[in-house]
């Protein structure tokens, strides 16, 4: 048996709400009647059509909307869709959209690999099934898993495979952009984050909670709008999904400073066998931004295939650019130095522990290009002074008395990497 409640020429108004421009929003709390929330007379906040088919249901209860899936195969699917633009929005749509809903599932017992589908695109059909791919801007599943109470929170694209599993009662807010060029918005947790244009940002939010759980996902088709919105669900599985406060709003775009160029870095000279991992690599990098203002972000390097430890010789490596949060880098811009390998260990033999802020404990910088490294530091008189394994820890200078006392001290240090145990002297002076 198939039930369907449909309405034409509608008329909507959009308003706005905490700065932002409101298209739907719906917290199911006027009725328990679902036929209330579509129908005349109509509002922004009511669906063109919920249809149903077999044995799918709905229910308007707990001030919640309840869709009911019972199994079956075929036409045992249902739908809320909303066939018209919204009103107070360009022709082609939304341009940043905002979709936030609170949901729970419950009566499930498998895993769904394609549930509870939400959508936005244009030109979809009032008819239970989903409209064709080609119509869908962008996409997202709430997917049943087999233990109950929880579910998956997954991408119409499923370009992105997240081990993220949720339970109880979730705020899913979906950013999605379609304004034609990369667009920033403040995240549910504070910071100011980036979505590509025809791309989207996924977050679930419960409490102080907030996980991000797809981070530019593409759209399914960019080429499409955002005119339209519709919830269906497939069939073959039994699961109950509660929906709740589901508010359709236009994000209000944050202009984000795009990285145009950075600064050289300073090359790197390390002793033979150092390993990849332990290169002295610059770690930041001063990036100019379109708005000509600077900063300071991070970099990040990649293993080289054709670096080898033991050859002598220079080496190109480039870098990625971290962006800071509220930046981004659209060029994919990095950045390149060299790493030459030579053959000999640079040891220092002076240092001055005056106190005055500049060479007051003696360190051998590249001691740190090895694994298992120890140095020892002994008086005339035999006494060792100073032991460590740790090449990031320097001796002070003091003596057993803990004075510092100017002269000449002996030093073994031993680098198993190199096969190396070199003895000399170094000089503290005052």
């Amino acid at each position: 048996m198939k039930r369907l409640f449909l309405l034409t020429g509608l008329v909507f108004s959009a308003f706005a709400m905490n700065g932002q421009t409101v298209y739907f929003s719906q917290d199911f709390n006027s009725s328990t009647n679902y036929t209330t929330y579509q129908g005349s007379p109509v509002t922004a906040n009511k669906f063109d059509a919920i249809q149903l088919a077999g044995n799918t249901t709905v229910n308007a209860t707990n001030n919640k909307l309840q869709f009911v899936k019972n199994g079956g195969t075929g036409v045992n699917r249902g739908s809320f869709t909303r066939t018209t633009n919204f009103a107070g929005a360009p022709a082609t749509g939304p341009g940043f959209l905002k979709y936030s809903m609170d949901v729970s599932v419950s009566n499930n017992s498998a895993d769904v690999a394609s549930g509870f589908r939400f959508m936005f695109g244009d030109t979809f059909p009032i008819t239970p099934a989903a409209p064709a791919n080609g119509n869908i801007h962008s996409g997202l599943y709430i997917n049943p898993t087999k233990n109950a109470g929880e579910f998956k929170v997954e991408s119409e694209s499923n370009t992105q495979t997240l081990p993220n599993t949720f339970t109880g009662t979730q705020t899913v807010i979906w950013y999605i952009n379609n304004t034609g060029a990369d667009a920033g918005y403040k995240a549910p947790d504070g910071t100011i984050n980036t979505v590509q244009d025809d791309y989207a940002d996924v977050w679930v939010v419960s409490g102080n909670t907030k996980t991000l759980v797809f981070n530019e996902e593409p759209a399914l088709t960019p080429a499409k709008t955002l005119k339209n919105f519709k919830l269906t669900n497939n069939p073959n599985f039994t699961a109950t999904i509660d929906i709740d406060n589901i508010v359709i709003s236009e994000e209000p775009v944050i202009v984000v400073p795009k990285i145009v160029s950075v600064a050289p870095v300073a090359p790197v000279t390390v002793p033979l066998k150092t390993l990849f991992n332990l290169l002295p690599f610059p770690t930041e990098v001063e990036v100019t931004y379109n708005n000509n203002t600077k900063d300071i972000a991070k970099i990040t390097y990649s293993p080289l295939t054709n670096y080898n430890q033991y050859l002598l010789g220079t080496y190109q490596v480039v870098g990625t650019i971290t962006p800071n949060n509220g930046t981004i880098n659209p060029s994919k811009i990095s950045v390149a130095t060299t790493v030459t390998v030579r053959d000999n260990i640079v040891l220092t033999n002076t240092f001055s522990p005056n106190g005055d802020g500049k060479n007051d404990t003696w360190i051998n910088e590249e001691l740190a290009r090895y694994q298992n490294t120890s140095v020892e530091v002994y008086d005339r008189d035999g006494r060792r002074l100073f032991q460590s394994t740790d090449p990031k820890i320097g001796w002070d200078g003091k003596n057993a008395n803990g004075d510092v006392i100017a002269g000449s001290y002996f030093y073994i240090i031993k680098v198993p990497d190199l096969s190396m145990a070199k003895r000399g002297v170094v000089t503290v002076i005052k």
